[in-house]
């Protein structure tokens, strides 16, 4: 028998939970990055003739609702893709498990022959 172990044990990682969350996450992003432009441009539109301190008190909150969208965007987009590194790690593992299993297997088959060809000779 070979003197080390393979990992048994299939990991356990649902990818098609990943995926889907990975969809819904880019998607959001998407989302909030379309609806941030589409409100910029309804509020130049709609401001454009607008002077004097609410202009500019709107503009500022308008700037600090854009620049949330934006960050907002960007972090589901760095989270699916911290996603997608952690499913294709999940991946990675099981096939290096199963290659490591296959080993172990073609490994314990050679033992086993040469002690049946020993046992043959010698017996």
């Amino acid at each position: 028998m070979p003197d080390w172990e393979p990992n048994w044990e299939d990991v356990r990682w649902d990818h098609g939970a990943a995926q889907g969350a990975i969809s819904a996450l880019r998607r959001a992003a998407d989302m909030l990055d379309q609806t941030a432009e589409e409100r910029a441009r309804k509020a130049r539109d709609a401001t454009e003739e607008w002077r004097g301190r609410y202009r500019e008190e709107f503009d500022d909150h308008l700037r600090q609702i854009l620049k949330r969208a934006h960050d907002l965007a960007r972090e589901c987009r760095d989270k699916s893709n911290e996603l997608a590194r952690a499913d294709q790690r999940a991946f990675d593992e099981q096939r290096q498990r199963v290659r490591e299993r296959e080993r172990w297997r073609r490994e314990k088959r050679d033992e086993d022959r040469e002690r049946r060809r020993q046992q043959k000779e010698a017996g």
